[in-house]
């Protein structure tokens, strides 16, 4: 059952680079707090990038009620959405500091990435919680490789 688990994630990511016509760089849970019209409520879903994009994928989400009910056929609710940006919109990323006090350790880290980009010729800020530093570190540096390659 393990493997066919395996199989099946492998599967999913193929697929998926194949609809998006690039190889996918890096990828991770993260969680969606705002800044992207068609998107109002805080969710969790699936942030991945390439050379030129990066994208944030939702999925139907279990209803709690009819699972609590017994189930049914229309446990899941909602629509599967996704974003795509272009690192070409992007014109910068800001991650939180790193507490760095004594204090730091009677409050929780902060995961938020500050996304500034172009959209419809308006500044928007897009907020992601990003629980990985190493993820939000190869994901700033995807976006400072592309910037490095379109400005020589």
């Amino acid at each position: 059952m393990k493997k066919n688990i395996k199989q099946d994630v492998v599967k999913y990511w193929q697929e998926k680079e194949k609809e998006i016509g690039e190889e996918i760089r890096g990828k991770d849970m993260s969680e969606y707090l705002g800044g992207y019209s068609g998107f109002q409520e805080r969710t969790w879903g699936l942030l991945y990038y390439t050379d030129t994009s990066f994208y944030f994928q939702t999925f139907p989400k279990k209803n709690w009620w009819t699972s609590l009910l017994g189930g049914g056929e229309n446990e899941y609710g909602g629509v599967t959405r996704q974003f795509q940006i272009p690192w070409s919109s992007v014109i910068e990323i800001n991650l939180s500091p790193r507490k760095k006090s004594i204090l730091s350790i009677l409050s929780p880290p902060d995961y938020r990435v500050f996304i500034r980009y172009q959209q419809d010729s308006m500044e928007q800020t897009l907020v992601l919680l990003i629980y990985s530093r190493s993820t939000q570190k190869q994901f700033g540096e995807c976006f400072q490789k592309y910037h490095q390659r379109w400005s020589s």
